[in-house]
């Protein structure tokens, strides 16, 4: 039977949206259908055209928290950033009703989150009757067997914390996770299911086995760009390419000879990374994931204040992929590099878990729906109550399908 999926995605990181992307492409192909995305508004990102073509369903917007930047865009202020919440909390409030009446208005099977939080807190709040699947390699903080950084008690329990309150009433959590990990079905409340990453399809289109003498370069936060260009006045020989979302800049611009600068453009990100020597990145989980399955050595330098970035890169380290630094100083990836960075038995494992794990996607979604259908149709379960109209917010603004 085809399945109708919403899809409600966190608009604070592109990782979350292309492993959305990744997803419909999965739910297409078995025979199912997505009848919409939700998209939590982000004040620091807008929704990159390459996701807004691929999406060929309305985009709407929920007013979402969000991340506070200091003022060089270079690290997450955690202070701040509670502060914020707090004095957005009634008018967030007040959006979980409208998220409600807008899950009710596309009559979903299922609905799939991908780390939104506004979504668990809706689920907690109001309960809609589709049941909620979670996706995101965040829920490995909820599996028993993973392994956080040393120290940091406070920022570990919090991260734990606000990964449950993304997946309040989740039929199950798809932790997304670089390497496999036994399954866990009570920890913490919640049953977590270990899948490999979601990764685009362009990504396997792209040819193996190409070098090409240059490092390729990824900015989550452009105001990382002067320690980069810093590095390269030091090293001019090295040709690097630097992809980073700069409003105003253009598509592409020459610094010099051997350092350019990208406007964001995931197809050309890709190609790019097909054929450079190794990539630099602040420690995003879908960029590492790429690299890995390209045979990339990577260097990740995880944004300054946030936990999670952290965490993945402690787990970068730990799948082999490459190494971690504080800084963007990219000699530590040539050093790498003449230790013979990458272990091709390494990466054919790694290839096997991605084709390997395909399948888990389409099987837990069908199971959440199947679930629920059993417990509506049980000797004893309650009538369905009729959903009233939903008043969806006339004013929100839509992409239109490409």
């Amino acid at each position: 039977m085809s399945l109708r999926c919403l899809f409600i995605v966190q608009g604070e990181g592109r990782g979350h949206m292309t492993q959305a992307l990744a997803f419909r492409r999965l739910l297409r192909a078995a025979g199912h259908t997505v009848t919409g995305v939700i998209m939590g508004r982000s004040d620091r990102r807008d929704v990159p055209a390459f996701v807004r073509e691929r999406l060929d369903v309305p985009i709407s917007f929920v007013q979402s928290p969000n991340f506070v930047a200091d003022e060089d865009e270079r690290s997450v202020r955690p202070m701040a950033t509670a502060l914020r919440g707090i004095r957005d909390a009634r008018c967030l409030y007040r959006e979980l009703r409208s998220l409600r009446d807008r899950i009710r208005a596309h009559e979903p099977d299922v609905v799939v989150n991908f780390f939104e939080p506004m979504a668990g807190w809706t689920y907690l709040r109001h309960a809609p009757d589709p049941p909620l699947v979670c996706v995101a390699h965040q829920y490995m903080f909820l599996h028993a067997g993973y392994r956080f950084p040393p120290g940091r008690r406070l920022s570990r329990w919090m991260a734990r914390a606000f990964a449950r309150s993304t997946a309040w009433r989740a039929d199950r959590c798809l932790a997304l996770s670089l390497y496999p990990v036994e399954d866990t079905q009570t920890v913490l409340g919640k049953n977590v299911h270990v899948v490999p990453p979601l990764l685009r399809d362009e990504l396997f289109q792209q040819p193996l086995g190409r070098t090409e003498p240059f490092f390729l370069v990824y900015l989550v936060n452009r105001g990382y760009a002067d320690q980069v260009i810093q590095w390269h006045e030091a090293h001019p020989e090295v040709r690097l390419h630097c992809f980073w979302d700069r409003p105003g800049a253009a598509t592409v611009e020459h610094y010099d000879d051997t350092l350019t600068f990208h406007q964001l453009d995931g197809r050309k990100f890709l190609a790019m990374m097909a054929r450079c020597r190794g990539l630099v990145s602040t420690a995003g989980f879908e960029s590492v994931a790429e690299a890995m399955y390209l045979g990339k050595p990577v260097q990740v330098v995880p944004v300054e204040g946030h936990f999670e970035q952290w965490c993945n890169a402690f787990d970068t380290v730990r799948a082999g992929a490459g190494v971690r630094t504080e800084t963007f100083d990219l000699s530590c990836l040539s050093d790498h590099l003449r230790t013979g960075a990458v272990d091709p038995a390494r990466t054919e494992t790694y290839r096997a878990w991605l084709r390997d794990g395909r399948d888990r996607f389409i099987q837990e979604v069908e199971a959440a729906a199947m679930g629920t259908r059993r417990r509506r149709t049980s000797p004893g379960a309650a009538s369905r109550t009729p959903a009233p109209e939903a008043s969806v917010d006339r004013t929100e603004a839509q992409s239109q399908p490409a």
